[in-house]
């Protein structure tokens, strides 16, 4: 039971990066101007407007790759996670994934309203899911066989 428990969870843990990364082939050119668009209002929204601009003029060019980047990692770890073949590195691939991520698309505390309360929630569901990222990062896919855990 346990192993099956184990591998539900792994799927439930995954299946949001594997149809992400899915999702990002099935629509490129929509996925890759939706970057783009929201480093844009990231950078119209920041407090230190000629840092941000220096960074960015750097890394907007860059978004086909870092695109080509994004989906590799969501279906690398993914995948690496669903079907319990290093787990831990899966998982340390998709933790790492998530904190740009996070903070480029649910940046709530530049927003207002009903907007600042969705991207919010948006932003501690992904800190929910790098949560069990690192319980999976620590334990792997759980006890060997054979092995005892302590008290």
């Amino acid at each position: 039971m346990q192993k099956f428990i184990g591998f539900l969870g792994r799927l439930c843990f995954s299946l949001i990066f594997i149809l992400a990364g899915i999702y990002k082939i099935m629509n490129w050119d929509a996925t890759e101007q939706y970057l783009v668009n929201q480093m844009l209002d990231v950078l119209s929204k920041s407090y230190h407007y000629n840092w941000a601009k220096g960074i960015f003029d750097h890394i907007i060019p860059l978004a086909p790759t870092l695109l080509v980047i994004a989906t590799v990692a969501e279906l690398l770890g993914g995948f690496l996670v669903l079907f319990g073949i290093q787990v831990r590195l899966g998982a340390l691939i998709l933790c790492l994934y998530l904190i740009p991520v996070t903070l480029l698309f649910h940046n709530f505390w530049t927003l207002e309203g009903k907007e600042m309360e969705i991207q919010m929630q948006m932003f501690l569901k992904n800190l929910s899911i790098f949560g069990g990222g690192l319980v999976i990062l620590a334990f792997g896919t759980g006890p060997k066989k054979g092995v005892t855990q302590g008290s």
